[in-house]
């Protein structure tokens, strides 16, 4: 295995590695479209010396801002999956720099509030059209600064990839004008420290702004180290990276296996379901990481009688994959095995979807880790779940709680904190050392096994939805921006084809929800609010629900979620749209009842139950 060539290394060691050993110098480590779409190839040779390239303009923009002996500084990118995010990456380990990945969706006022509450220095943009907008990431960037401020980021910390196609703003410079400008300039790489943060990636946040989560460059290591291990990743590996870069899906799970073990690395700029055959094709990738909605994609796309079998695509490892899907992708690309992993970017990965794991489980608890399962009330650890043979909990009250794992379990993999949000950061270790994934779950012990059972999130503040986590607080902020909406609030939902994402609800104040223009109201929110967070359904009521304190009550509104009768059909204070592919419809009883009959998983129904707490929405099976 090449992991063991370097082991004990810090990453900066690992690139200096491959890239001067004569066995590998000359090996491909990156294969890319360039932007007239051409495959290029780079290799760790040539890794090395943009490396230190990079490492040079980063320590020269240190020394202009006079933080070259500071213990912290951070390079931001806002850019899709392209090489110079990877050369940033290892520019800042030769420099010992933070790495932060600001959201590709990200946009406007959050986007600049992401920026600033991280403590960004100098920031990398990208030029080409930011997806679901209609401008460029540059453009999106410029606009938040000119409506809430960069301050003195910008311009002269602003660097874009390269010059846009069409008006370039004057003021930036590109990263090929500042290369050059620092060209000259001596440097010497840092050593690197293991136990400062190498990479800032954002996670939602319960009281608004996304938080940052702090990834020591230990960890960096370690998760790289922990997934050679479960996709016996090795020196002949190509990895296919198409999910973003600044998320740890790929960098956790391709990108560090792959530059721990000498291994070649496919990088899309994003994932496109009518590219992915022709992808794996030309890039000869064994390995994919992804969530779960590309892989429903990549299924629709070439169709259920479809045989791939023959390229040598060996394993994908997915979050939020259902059984079938899983099965039927195994089936389609003739996988050795479709790993499915229930993680955090926290904590990484703590339990592994196994040959022999229940379709209702997300994973049997990795070797090592210490996860159990307490009262959401009261702290104490719960019984173990008891299944029926349709894979339902029968002891549901006595075995279902809150998620949680024990640091010390964790090794060097351990939750190190959200960047500038101390008081957070202690939340989520309880006085005993466990962490609190937010998760609502049981365990299963089955033939010498621990297997996880995923039921939904705790609270109504944070939802994962197209592989993304976002907090509802600031979604609302957005939606209360409209005129016509007195107030709001947001809520999630499961949805019946996954075991992981949730489906925004967004319940309106208004003044009449039957005049209410609801597509109007859409074209606001396609314009306003991120791909990930726009509404699976949208209700119109007079009055929210609220406390003696005037705080909306969510726990009624997860009651109530998309339940229609034909009271609520003939009530015009009450109106619920369902937002799909097809368009907007009004949402009524025989489309409530239809939906809920789609849901033929026990771990899905077992998710509906927990996020609403009623055991009366589903009909009995017939006899």
């Amino acid at each position: 295995m090449a992991l063991e060539q370097v082991k004990g290394f810090n990453l900066a060691q690992v690139i200096e590695f491959y890239g001067k050993n004569s066995r590998t110098r000359d090996r491909t480590f990156l294969m890319y479209y360039d932007d007239e779409g051409i495959m290029r190839e780079i290799s760790y040779g040539a890794f090395l010396d943009y490396s230190l390239v990079y490492g040079r303009m980063i320590h020269a923009i240190r020394k202009e801002k006079g933080k070259l002996d500071a213990r912290r500084f951070h390079v931001g990118f806002f850019m899709q999956n392209t090489p110079e995010s990877v050369f940033l990456l290892g520019g800042c380990a030769f420099t010992n720099s933070t790495l932060v990945g600001i959201n590709n969706a990200q946009m406007g006022k959050q986007l600049a509030v992401d920026v600033k509450n991280t403590d960004i220095e100098v920031l990398f943009v990208d030029e080409i059209a930011q997806p679901k907008t209609n401008r460029t990431f540059l453009e999106t960037l410029v606009d938040a600064h000119r409506q809430w401020s960069l301050g003195d980021l910008y311009p002269g910390f602003i660097i874009a990839r390269r010059r846009q196609a069409q008006r370039h703003p004057g003021e930036i410079k590109t990263i090929e004008e500042m290369v050059e400008r620092y060209r000259d300039q001596p440097f010497s790489p840092v050593p690197l420290d293991e136990n400062n943060t190498g990479v800032i990636i954002f996670t939602s946040g319960t009281t608004g702004a996304p938080k940052g989560i702090e990834v020591l460059w230990k960890k960096v290591f370690d998760v790289g180290a922990v997934s050679t291990a479960l996709l016996r990743f090795t020196e002949k590996d190509v990895g296919y990276v198409c999910m973003p870069l600044n998320h740890s899906n790929s960098l956790y799970l391709t990108m560090m296996p792959a530059l721990l073990n000498g291994a070649k690395v496919m990088l899309r700029r994003r994932f496109s379901a009518g590219n992915f055959v022709e992808d794996i094709t030309r890039s000869g990738a064994t390995v994919w990481n992804s969530v779960g909605d590309p892989v429903s994609y990549v299924l629709s796309r070439v169709g259920p009688e479809a045989d791939y079998s023959h390229l040598p695509l060996r394993i994908v490892i997915s979050t939020g994959t259902n059984a079938a899907n899983r099965a039927a992708f195994t089936r389609i690309f003739g996988l050795e095995i479709f790993a499915e992993a229930y993680g955090s970017t926290e904590v990484g990965a703590i339990a592994m979807v196994t040959p022999d794991t229940p379709d209702y489980s997300v994973g049997r608890v990795l070797g090592g880790k210490d996860v159990r399962i307490l009262h959401e009330d009261t702290g104490a650890e719960c019984h173990v779940a008891i299944m029926d043979k349709d894979g339902n909990i029968r002891n549901f009250n006595e075995a279902v709680g809150e998620i949680v794992v024990s640091q010390a379990s964790l090794g060097n993999s351990a939750f190190s904190g959200y960047y500038n949000l101390p008081a957070e950061s202690a939340e989520r270790v309880d006085r005993h050392g466990f962490y609190h994934m937010g998760d609502i779950g049981a365990i299963e012990e089955r033939d010498g096994g621990r297997y996880v059972i995923f039921l939904g999130r705790t609270g109504t503040d944070r939802l994962r939805n197209k592989g993304e986590n976002f907090s509802t607080a600031s979604v609302e902020e957005v939606i209360r921006r409209y005129p016509a909406v007195l107030n709001c609030a947001v809520i999630g939902i499961p949805r019946v084809d996954s075991t992981e994402n949730d489906n925004p609800v967004y319940v309106l104040e208004v003044a009449d929800p039957a005049a209410f223009d609801i597509r109007r109201f859409h074209d606001y929110c396609l314009r306003a609010v991120p791909a990930h967070a726009l509404p699976g359904y949208v209700r119109l009521i007079r009055d929210l629900p609220r406390t003696d304190t005037h705080k909306i009550k969510k726990s009624v509104l997860m009651r109530d979620f998309i339940e229609r009768t034909p009271a609520t059909d003939s009530d015009e204070s009450d109106r619920l749209y369902e937002i799909g592919k097809d368009g907007i419809r009004e949402f009524l009883t025989e489309d409530f009842r239809a939906e809920m009959d789609r849901c033929v998983d026990p771990l899905i129904r077992a998710r509906f139950i927990a996020a609403t707490r009623r055991g009366d929405i589903f009909r009995p099976a017939p006899e």
